[in-house]
């Protein structure tokens, strides 16, 4: 007999039950209190969601601790540790950093990033809903940036899944380390008599990076994504990947 979606639900808890099962968010890092306060709701979201987890933060620049000792610490503990990077693009960072802090240890694995996502651009929709902005507005989606190419790929094609969900086309940018850079794709958008140019955060939390987007000459600039129940999904959906 087929087991009806509870039963399903109950097995699939019981067998990640029997599994000690640890998991690191690693997110960036940032000296902004309030970005740092994004990392630590979207753990107690997880730890909430699936209680059977230790779920844990980590760091690959600017915060303590950092990923590979957060790894170290918890491999020798556990069956299995499972690394989910809260980061919306695989540049530099997931492919070397967290790559190295989980290849040193045969029972740890990292997820793909966040993004791209329809989900990650269904919740960019509701920020520039939010914000005001409206279909005749030119839209950039700003990324991070990342000296990888695969990061600019996946920028992209974010750009293109927040396009479909939007309506309109939507340009991309990078606050650093990618071409064009976040104010040159403003500016290049100044030529629609009467809109106002946004700018799409793909950012999970203040910091730096949402800094130098308010300067970028802007008309709008969308709040990051933070703690949003998107955000969590989409966590649970890479821990389900995995």
């Amino acid at each position: 007999m087929t087991p009806n979606p509870s039963a399903g639900e109950a097995v699939a808890a019981a067998s990640r039950a029997s599994t000690r099962r640890a998991v690191v968010l690693v997110a960036h890092g940032t000296a902004n209190e309030r970005g740092r306060q994004v990392v630590l709701d979207l753990v107690t979201a997880v730890r909430n969601r699936r209680p059977e987890l230790d779920v844990t933060d980590a760091y690959v620049d600017v915060q303590e601790p950092r990923v590979a000792d957060v790894v170290a610490q918890l491999a020798p503990r556990y069956d299995e540790v499972v690394v989910v990077p809260l980061l919306f693009c695989g540049g530099y960072h997931v492919r070397v950093d967290v790559a190295k802090a989980v290849d040193a240890w045969p029972n740890a694995r990292a997820t793909g990033a966040l993004g791209p996502s329809r989900r990650i651009a269904d919740l960019l929709v509701q920020r520039l809903s939010e914000a005001g902005v409206e279909r005749r507005d030119p839209v950039v989606m700003a990324a991070a940036g990342s000296s990888r190419l695969e990061a600019a790929a996946d920028a992209r094609a974010q750009a293109r899944l927040l396009a479909e969900a939007w309506g309109a086309e939507v340009d991309v940018a990078f606050g650093s380390a990618g071409t064009p850079a976040v104010p040159d794709a403003v500016n290049a958008n100044r030529d629609r008599p009467g809109a106002r140019v946004a700018v799409a955060s793909l950012l999970l939390g203040e910091g730096h990076f949402s800094e130098k987007l308010r300067r970028s000459g802007a008309d709008i600039v969308t709040e990051p994504l933070g703690a949003a129940p998107e955000v969590v999904e989409q966590i649970l959906a890479r821990l389900d990947e995995a």
